[in-house]
Order: structure tokens, then sequence, then C-alpha cells
């Protein structure tokens, strides 16, 4: 009796953590996704202008909560501007929060994720 509640201990262990993991797997490759999508939506919308300034990140942050949140269903969006060429994008996905910096240059766009503090712990 007692080898039974074991072994199925051990079972409910290694198919919950299979499910979270397969749930933490399913959340990344979300958000990769989004962040694909996220540039070309920047790029799209920027044309061909190689610099920001605060009415265009103003307008960019208002269009990407009117069609971009509800379409990828992120919880939260935060947008700032670094510098006239830099902007900072933070969002959150099924309580995953991710950060990525869209840079202009030479009429490209490109998107670097933030590494967040926390991530970073585990590698110093």
């Amino acid at each position: 009796m007692l080898g039974a509640v074991v072994i199925a201990t051990f079972i409910t262990m290694i198919l919950f953590i299979a499910i979270e993991n397969f749930r933490r797997d399913m959340t990344l490759r979300h958000i990769f996704i989004i962040n694909e999508k996220l540039k070309d939506f920047v790029s799209n919308y920027l044309g061909e202008i190689q610099r920001f300034d605060i009415f265009l990140v103003k307008n960019l942050r208002e269009k990407i909560k009117e069609d971009f949140m509800k379409e990828e269903q992120i919880d939260y969006l935060e947008l700032s501007m670094i510098d006239s060429r830099h902007l900072k994008i933070a969002y959150e996905v099924d309580g995953t929060r991710e950060e990525v910096e869209i840079s202009t240059a030479l009429g490209k766009v490109e998107i670097t994720e933030v590494k967040v503090p926390e991530e970073m712990e585990g590698y110093e």
C-alpha cells in the first residue's frame, strides 16, 4: 500500500514537472513570436523614418495598444523612448515579463532582448 502511494506521488511529480516545462516552453515560444511580429509592426509603422520623436512615440504607443495588444493577448505594455534611435518596450504575457529594445539604424529596425536582473542571477 505504501509503495503504491510512493509510486503515485512520484508519477504525479513527474507529470507536474512535464506540464510546467511544456507551459513555460509555450510561453517562451509565444514571446519569441510576439517579438518578431512587434519588429515587423514597428518597421511597417515607421516606414523610412530613421529617428524617433516624442509625437511619433506617442502615436506608436497608441497604435500598438489599439491593434497589437488585443491580437497578441498582451496583458501589460509600456513603451518609452531612450533616445532618438532607441525605444524600450516592456510587456507581460501570461505572467512573464519581457523587455526589448528597438533601434533604428540606416532605415532598418532591429530588436534586442534586454536581460532582466532576475534572469541574470543564474549566469553570474
